[in-house]
């Protein structure tokens, strides 16, 4: 497989860049573009080990930076990672980048340093965590990365794969009797998996509600404050306040929170 390497960090200004080398080769790549204060290469630490150092581009140095080692399978993508934390800029961490790709490393694809790693149960509980805007969200997120959901999903699909291989048995073997696979059985099986699987889609809306917010409308009559509150929870001059009745005329929305409840708000015309 290839070695392959990414900007991990967002892609704006900030006060540190990092850049994920992953693979089999990635030690090596790491060791021919970062220099050790102490002189150590980074194949010769262990895993979860950090080395301040410098980063070089066509043997010159370009920045100061810290690689973290992580040896596999104990790493994000189960393989030996390398982890370069640069000075955020824009430029300086294209080009911490850029070294890494001449020296042997390959782009990586969009989600290819999770891909084969989770489900989608936990990819979309990643997404969560970057978007959170409160408490509520984050910690539901996280209960979905460390797997809650997964396995709410994972206990329904043993009990449906059982009855499956008991059913394809019984088709490919209809004289032997087939331990547990009764009409009462398979019934019974059905029902409670379309029981918990219902349960699950009752709890999606509330879960929705905490995760992206819940839709609230300001509404009234003409000039009684709606814009004004809008303004007040948005902390911004979102809606135009005035004393002529009727000036909110399209619908203002803006996502604030409240505490720890996340809230979709929408200004609306006076009734």
């Amino acid at each position: 497989m290839s070695t392959i390497a990414a900007i991990s960090t967002g892609l704006a200004a900030g006060g540190i860049g990092i850049v994920r080398i992953s693979g089999e080769n990635a030690l090596n790549v790491a060791d021919s573009i970062f220099k050790t204060v102490q002189g150590i290469e980074l194949k010769k630490l262990s895993g979860y080990k950090a080395a301040f150092g410098r980063v070089f581009f066509d043997g010159k140095p370009i920045d100061e930076a810290v690689a973290l080692v992580f040896r596999a399978p104990k790493s994000y993508t189960g393989e030996d990672v390398v982890e370069i934390s640069c000075h955020g800029g824009l430029y300086i961490t294209k080009q911490v980048l850029r070294a890494a790709l001449k020296n042997g490393a390959v782009p990586a694809e969009p989600g290819e340093f999770t891909k084969g790693k989770t489900d989608l149960t936990k990819a979309e509980a990643v997404m969560g965590i970057i978007s959170a805007h409160g408490k509520e969200a984050g910690e539901a997120a996280f209960s979905a990365l460390e797997g809650a959901l997964y396995k709410e999903i994972h206990k329904i699909t043993d009990v449906l794969l059982k009855i499956n291989a008991a059913l394809a048995a019984w088709v490919d073997y209809p004289d032997d009797e087939i331990e547990d696979l009764t009409d009462e059985s398979i019934l019974d099986a059905v029902t409670s998996s379309k029981a918990a699987l219902k349960e699950l889609l009752n709890r999606f809306d509330a879960g929705q509600a905490i995760t992206e917010g819940t839709e609230t409308a300001i509404v009234g009559r003409p000039n009684v404050g709606k814009s004004t509150l809008m303004n007040m929870l948005t902390g911004t001059e979102k809606s135009i306040v005035t004393s002529v009745a009727g000036t909110t005329r399209d619908i203002v929305e803006e996502t604030v929170t409240i505490g720890n409840v996340t809230l979709r708000l929408a200004d609306t015309a006076g009734l």
